[in-house]
C-alpha cells in the first residue's frame, strides 16, 4: 500500500474543507459586494453564483487532482471548452512547444483530403472531427495548456471575474463623469 492510499484522500480532510470554505466565503462576499455596487449604479447586477457548497466541492476536487499529479484531469472536468472530446488523446498535444505543434498540426492536416484547402483549414477539420472544437480553441486551451494556468484559473477565477466587473463599473462611472 502506498503512502497516499494509507493517508486517504487529502481533499476530504477537515483542513482542506476549512480552507476551501474560507475561500468560498471570501469569493461570495466579494460577489455580493459587486452585485450591490452594480445595483447602486442602476445597472443590472451580475448573475448570482452557485452555492458556496458547489465551490467548496470544486476546490476539494482541485486538491485531489493536484495531489494525484493530474491537473490535466481537473482541466478536462472543470475548465475544458464546451464540446471538447477525446481528452486522453488530446493530452498528447497539451503544453507542447510551438515547433512541435507546427509538426503535429501538419500531420493532422494530412489526414484530410482536400487539395484546395490550406494546411490550417485541413488541420481545423481534423481537430473538429477528432476533438470536437475548432483549431483556435484547441490551440488556446489544449496546446496552450499549462498546469500553472489551470491552478491559477481554479483558484483565482471567481475573484478575477469580479475584479474585472468592478473595473467595468469604474470605467462606466468615469465616462458618466466626463
Amino acid at each position: 500500500m502506498d503512502l497516499l492510499a494509507a493517508l486517504g484522500n487529502p481533499a476530504d480532510s477537515d483542513q482542506v474543507r476549512a480552507v476551501a470554505a474560507a475561500l468560498a466565503g471570501i469569493e461570495r462576499d466579494l460577489h455580493d459586494a459587486i452585485q450591490d455596487h452594480y445595483e447602486a449604479l442602476g445597472a443590472d447586477p451580475p448573475a448570482d453564483r452557485g452555492a458556496p457548497e458547489e465551490r467548496i466541492a470544486q476546490l476539494q476536487r482541485l486538491v485531489e487532482h493536484h495531489v494525484e499529479g493530474d491537473l490535466w484531469g481537473y482541466f478536462v472536468a472543470e475548465q475544458a471548452p464546451a464540446g471538447f472530446e477525446n481528452a486522453e488523446d488530446a493530452r498528447n498535444y497539451a503544453d507542447i512547444e510551438a515547433s512541435a505543434w507546427e509538426r503535429r498540426r501538419a500531420e493532422l492536416a494530412e489526414t484530410v483530403d482536400d487539395e484546395e484547402a490550406s494546411e490550417r483549414e485541413r488541420a481545423d477539420r481534423a481537430v473538429r472531427r477528432r476533438f470536437g472544437v475548432d483549431i483556435e480553441t484547441f490551440e488556446e486551451h489544449v496546446v496552450g495548456y499549462s498546469p500553472e494556468r489551470t491552478l491559477r484559473r481554479a483558484l483565482r477565477g471567481p475573484v478575477d471575474t469580479d475584479i474585472e466587473r468592478l473595473r467595468v463599473a469604474t470605467r462606466a462611472l468615469e465616462r458618466r463623469d466626463e
